[in-house]
Order: C-alpha cells, then structure tokens, then sequence
C-alpha cells in the first residue's frame, strides 16, 4: 500500500508540474518572420496570432 501511496503523490507532482508548464507556454509570444523580414508575425504559446506585421514597401504600385 505504501508504494501505491508514493505513486499517487508522484502523479500530483507530474500533474503540478505539467499544469505550471502549460501556464509558461502560453504565456510565451513567438516570432516568425519571412521575405527577408518584410512580413513578420507574432504568436502566443498557444499559437494565437498576436501580430502582424507587413513592412510598407510591399504596398507600393511598383
């Protein structure tokens, strides 16, 4: 009974820990960007897009 008892505590120290790297991730922005850097985008941990970017020479006519 007494190894159950350990395994049970270790599984609450796992579902701890995973839950605390859950909160890290997401609250991680991430950079991307292509085209030389012309157009750049920001995610979240949880791969919400945050931002974007596009430089404003890609608008021009020419």
């Amino acid at each position: 009974m007494k190894d159950v008892m350990g395994m049970m505590k270790q599984v609450g120290q796992m579902q701890a820990r995973v839950q605390q790297m859950q909160e890290e991730l997401a609250a991680l922005e991430i950079d991307g960007q292509s085209g030389g850097g012309l157009v750049r985008v920001t995610l979240s941990g949880k791969g919400d897009l945050k931002k974007v970017r596009i430089d404003p020479s890609l608008a021009k006519a020419d």
